[in-house]
């Protein structure tokens, strides 16, 4: 059964990662292909009797959402409005990945296929930032769909003219992209023994990241590359070293046009073409709060968070309906949950990424993994501030592999410590 589950787990990273959404007749929204797997994941939970993982307190915090989830739904009349309940389905998504993955987690094996799958990811960004082979007309829209925002205007502004393109990847999104490589290149982090592989995937991760043009993705990557420095012990010699290294590496990417537009380099003047730095270098200029997208940002977030304090307690209850309705984009998940759930909800997502951290500092010196967890949950509140990752399928289930690899460890220490104690 063990070995049933390892090769679950496998396909289960590569559905999540590289295969696209699907969509059938008679339905209105896309299925991923990892839906198709949590049936058997539930299966070999319960055959394994995995559920006694109830006791945790991590587990309680995720059961604990879903009355929360049905009380606002209730209280708010939306009990006919079926696509509401897909976010109990999504919680129950999270409690299973947790466990399952909390179960099964062995190094070498997740290691190797992380490693993989980074390789496979590169390659596929890197046919859509090029286009090679028309991959954006012929590939790019199975992913994406037909009439992607993103899509239609990569590399081009609203006059059709050349400008910043924005990698938008598997995920269809530049944003989520750019957390999805965060999550990744944390792994390839600079350490004390620090490999030849480790350093190439570390420098393709960020300049992958640079490419997304995201830039709470760049100060998320620039939070967390800080904070993998505690506690390392890494010298100051090779800190300095691989900071001026990372420096140049963007100020490199930033400062020439070799990843640009070169499809209509000679038929533009330098004048129109865009540097690939126009958008993201405007965190360090006025032009970040000028911009129409932080412009609307601020619209909406003021918006939602005064009809969020009309129901502080409960919410108004996920209200799918209303956003697509409205055209409605959150882009800030504390926010999104305070309107939906209340300062209930609000305080319980929170709790997703604190509850954790007392076990990971006791670890986080003595284990990867803790550290790697540490890292991923500092992402995911720097990138819930302007967007919402847990929304999103891929990295909101990355979040809780991540979650049941570290308490798998945890655990295990803990056992083996008992169990040296006890001969």
């Amino acid at each position: 059964m063990n070995k049933i589950a390892t090769i679950l787990a496998i396909i289960f990273c590569i559905a999540l990662l590289i295969v696209p959404p699907v969509r059938f007749p008679y339905f209105t929204f896309k299925f991923q292909s990892v839906d198709f797997l949590m049936p058997v994941m539930f299966a070999i939970i319960i055959i394994n009797k995995w559920y006694k993982n109830w006791n945790l307190h991590y587990v309680k915090l995720l059961l604990f959402i879903i009355p929360i989830i049905l009380v606002s739904i209730f209280l708010n009349r939306q009990y006919k409005a079926i696509n509401d309940y897909f976010e109990l389905y999504r919680v129950i998504t999270f409690l299973l990945v947790f466990i399952f993955f909390k179960e099964i987690y062995k190094p070498k094996w997740f290691g190797i296929t992380l490693d993989t799958l980074f390789i496979i990811l590169l390659i596929f960004n890197f046919l859509h930032f090029h286009n090679i082979f028309h991959f954006n007309q012929s590939v790019m829209p199975v992913y994406c769909g037909e009439d992607n925002y993103h899509l239609t205007f990569f590399g081009l502004n609203s006059l059709m003219q050349p400008s910043t393109k924005r990698m938008l990847g598997t995920l269809a999104n530049p944003n989520n992209n750019a957390i999805l490589f965060i999550l990744f290149t944390i792994r390839y982090l600079p350490k004390i023994q620090w490999s030849k592989k480790e350093i190439l995937f570390f420098f393709a991760g960020l300049i992958a990241i640079l490419a997304t043009q995201s830039r709470t993705g760049l100060l998320a990557f620039g939070s967390v590359f800080c904070a993998n420095y505690f506690g390392a012990q890494i010298k100051w010699k090779h800190i300095i070293i691989q900071f001026a290294s990372v420096c140049v590496v963007s100020w490199a990417f930033l400062n020439f046009n070799f990843l640009g537009n070169d499809h209509y380099s000679n038929h533009v003047s330098n004048e129109v073409l865009n540097n690939n730095s126009d958008y993201l270098l405007t965190l360090v200029n006025s032009d970040v709060f000028a911009s129409s997208s932080v412009h609307g940002r601020l619209q909406v977030w003021h918006e939602l968070t005064v009809q969020a304090l009309q129901k502080p307690l409960f919410g108004h209850a996920p209200q799918k309906n209303y956003f697509y309705t409205n055209h409605l984009y959150a882009e800030n998940g504390y926010i999104l949950w305070a309107w939906r759930y209340g300062i209930i909800g609000l305080a319980a997502f929170i709790a997703i990424f604190l509850l954790p951290v007392k076990k990971i500092i006791q670890n986080v010196r003595s284990t990867i993994e803790a550290k790697h967890f540490l890292l991923v949950i500092i992402t995911f509140i720097i990138t819930n501030l302007t967007n919402c990752p847990l929304s999103n399928t891929t990295l909101s289930l990355l979040f809780f592999i991540f979650a049941g690899i570290f308490y798998c460890q945890h655990y295990n220490s803990k056992n083996e410590i008992v169990y040296q104690n006890n001969t």
